[in-house]
């Protein structure tokens, strides 16, 4: 078994972001889920990269340096769509008293029926779509050497007489490798505990609306107390929404219908809104909401857990390849480690 065998489970975007940067730097790489790429918490994601300009902890850093990365891998990775469109917001929660201020909302968003008249625009955040970029980040890995398996389930960590996790449990089939990545989202709790480790997650449901509306409603990012919206080329719109206990279909196409209304309301054009689709998705959150990124006290076992997915899949990536080919702890991910 060669000492740079990985395999990562999970082909979420964080996933496929590691099997990339594991591959580009020769490693031997097999990247491995149950379901498509993408079908899991990345799914559901708005796919907003960014950061609060407030937002000093050890986890806004992180984000901060995941625009830059995600700037790399779009030269590395040309294929990639990231759209660097900005933020117009507005309202508590998104502005914070250090937030610099103007009154051009209007200009930035010229369909907004009622804009603000003082906002803040964060010129540095964009988006993208997180199911391509992880089809984008997959095909990049196979490119450069990776493996990829799909629809059969890890359904454990397999472990020698001394503890070190060395490999696999797909479907009914063994396979072996140096190092584990666990990077399954909600999943990795389970597989965790395959192997002994405890990790401590709490999954976060989050509702996503999606809308199609006349092309060109929505310039870039808008986020204020009553809602988040952007738009893609199609016309798509994804409006994220609270989950508040829903537990039915119709309760949910309520709340898409609701989102709905009030699109139409806050934009000029968009009256021929239609709903799509509503989906429930479950965030991979860690009990004290930061980053599990890194070794555990089991040999062979590197965990990567991480929310926003989108926003810190392209410093993960980069980091964690980097910790498991030289066994040195990169900086960034020093204050994340799994404990």
């Amino acid at each position: 078994m060669s000492s740079n065998t990985v395999i990562v489970v999970g082909a979420g975007v964080i996933g496929a972001s590691i099997a990339y940067h594991l591959a580009s730097q020769g490693a031997e790489v097999l990247l491995v889920d149950a379901a498509l790429p993408g079908f899991g918490a990345t799914r559901h994601s708005f796919g907003w990269i960014g950061r609060s300009p407030g937002d000093v902890s050890p986890a806004g850093e992180l984000r901060a340096l995941g625009r830059l990365h995600w700037e790399r891998l779009r030269k590395e990775v040309p294929e990639l769509d990231v759209h660097w469109c900005g933020a117009v917001v507005w309202g508590e929660f998104f502005s914070g008293d250090d937030a610099v201020l103007s009154d051009d909302a209007a200009v930035r968003e010229p369909n907004l029926v009622s804009p603000p008249s003082r906002s803040e625009f964060r010129s540095d955040d964009g988006w993208l779509d997180a199911t391509s970029a992880t089809e984008s980040l997959i095909r990049a890995a196979q490119q450069a050497g990776a493996k990829v398996r799909l629809g059969t389930p890890v359904t454990r960590l397999v472990r020698v007489d001394d503890g070190t996790v060395v490999g696999v449990m797909l479907g009914s089939e063994t396979l072996t490798a140096s190092t584990v990545v666990v990077a399954a989202g909600t999943g990795s709790t389970a597989l965790c505990a395959s192997a002994g480790f405890v990790l401590p997650m709490v999954s976060s449901p989050s509702v996503m609306v999606r809308l199609q509306a006349p092309v060109g409603i929505v310039t870039g990012i808008v986020a204020n107390d009553r809602f988040e919206a952007r738009q893609s080329r199609d016309g798509m719109v994804l409006m994220p929404v609270d989950h508040d206990g829903e537990s039915s279909m119709a309760a949910l196409m309520r709340i898409g219908e609701a989102a709905q209304r009030l699109f139409v309301e806050s934009f000029t054009g968009a009256a021929q809104t239609r709903l799509v689709g509503v989906d429930i998705g479950w965030r991979p959150m860690l009990a004290d909401g930061d980053p599990s990124v890194g070794y555990t006290g089991v040999p062979g076992l590197y965990v990567a857990v991480a929310h926003p997915g989108v926003t810190l899949a392209s410093v993960i990536g980069d980091a964690v390849a980097d910790e498991i080919l030289t066994h040195e702890t990169r900086a960034e991910l020093a204050l994340f480690q799994p404990r």
